[in-house]
């Protein structure tokens, strides 16, 4: 691989990936172009629940998904919502998820995922600090709350996971739970605290765009453009073809759930879906709790910022396209209440976006098979604020040819 001093490298795609892997290249040497549609930070990076957890490794595949799978489909008030004219065009996807929800295949992604997580924060600190983004984060640990001995039991295996793989869980009991948050409603009657868990105080889209900012300032070039196409040239060199056609040395695609819709030919076909995440902020409230808060069965978290209360997650499978469904908000707000019975009257804002999801919860990292010159760093399921650093300092090692910091055999495109 040539030095990249005179390589002229393209990331296509501003989210916390993206923004990572262009300030690893730019301080590799490499001449970094910065593209997205939108401003960075307002895809997926904008809305998710803002925790950087190193201990967010258990994926959504499960052993007991398989036998929970039907009444969550069809229970009022699940965190899981299916659009039905859309569900037929993700059976492929839905046949492969289950595959991967074995006790061994999950032990593996959750081995695989917290390579990557345990490792995120060597990489985003300095880049935190490099940006003074760091004074829009918060410590404070990261609880994770159960509602009854029942709840507790049945997420056994998840637990034993977070014993063996995180270095910094305790478990805590009712009382505890009080001290510690005490306008949480009394429902819970246990909990894993993990310490080292920061915050986005100032919200994970105002990191993004001061991160952006230090990137330009550093003499990258960030554009806004809808990248439609990538194609490998005669010469070696890939062209990115959006409003104007550009000409790269190397690609990086990090365009999250709309890599999907690249055309072009450079790319393999890959099994990249949708899961569509919901917040709504409670603009009042921004300090009733102290850490990002989740609940195990609720499938949300709470996170204290200054916009105020942010209560992120819910699944919903409906792709790219449809509207956002606002019995998603709805749950979110409803669920919200019974935690925290102090809340503001109604929310300040809502929001939908897209995670990128891959059928093992594991992230595609690594050159493509077909077009080498094309870097993929995409498919962060539900942890790409969490992981996202890390990759972006596996992205600059790859561009140059170097050893990366993480193994990335597992999340190779070619495991499909």
């Amino acid at each position: 691989m040539p030095s990249p001093e005179g390589q002229k490298i393209a990331v296509v795609g501003a989210g916390i990936v993206g923004i990572s892997s262009a300030l690893y290249l730019q301080r590799a040497g490499f001449s970094v172009t910065l593209i997205d549609r939108q401003e960075p930070g307002h895809g997926a990076s904008f809305g998710n629940a803002g925790a950087l957890a190193p201990h967010a490794f258990v994926p959504v595949n499960s052993p007991s998904i398989p036998r929970r799978l039907l009444p969550l489909m069809f229970a009022a008030g699940s965190p899981l919502s299916i659009n039905w004219s859309y569900a037929p065009r993700m059976l492929p996807w839905l046949m492969s998820f289950l595959a991967h929800c074995g006790e061994a295949e999950v032990g593996r992604i959750a081995g695989a995922l917290h390579a990557l997580l345990s490792r995120n924060l060597d990489y985003a600190l300095p880049l935190l600090r490099a940006s003074g983004a760091d004074r829009m984060m918060r410590a404070g640990g990261y609880l994770h709350l159960y509602e009854s001995e029942a709840d507790y039991a049945a997420c056994a295996a998840e637990i034993a996971l977070y014993k063996r793989l995180a270095g910094d869980v305790e478990e805590i009991d009712a009382a505890e739970i009080r001290r510690l948050e005490p306008n949480l409603a009394p429902v819970f009657v246990r909990a894993l605290h993990f310490g080292s868990a920061l915050h986005y105080y100032g919200s994970p889209a105002g990191v993004c765009l001061r991160l952006a900012e230090h990137f330009c300032a550093g003499g990258g070039t960030l554009l806004r453009d809808d990248i439609r196409a990538i194609e490998a040239r005669p010469d070696g060199r890939l062209r990115v073809a959006g409003t104007q056609d550009r000409v790269y040395d190397q690609v990086v695609l990090a365009a999250g759930a709309h890599s999907r819709r690249l055309t072009g030919g450079a790319m393999e076909k890959l099994p990249l879906e949708t899961e569509r995440g919901y917040h709504v902020v409670f603009g009042q409230d921004g300090d009733i709790i102290t850490r990002t808060c989740s609940s195990a069965t609720a499938g949300f978290a709470m996170t204290p910022m200054a916009e105020g209360l942010r209560c992120a997650g819910m699944v919903e499978l409906a792709g790219l396209d449809k509207a956002p469904n606002p019995a998603c908000h709805a749950y979110l707000e409803r669920t919200a209440r019974r935690f925290l019975p102090a809340l503001a009257e109604r929310p300040s804002s809502s929001w939908m976006g897209f995670r990128p999801s891959m059928p093992d919860a594991l992230p595609v990292i690594g050159r493509s098979g077909r077009t080498p010159n094309l870097i993929l760093a995409f498919g962060h399921h539900h942890v790409g604020m969490s992981s996202g650093c890390v990759t972006g300092a596996i992205v600059a090692a790859i561009a140059a040819g170097e050893p990366p910091p993480v193994d990335i055999a597992p999340y190779s495109p070619a495991r499909f």
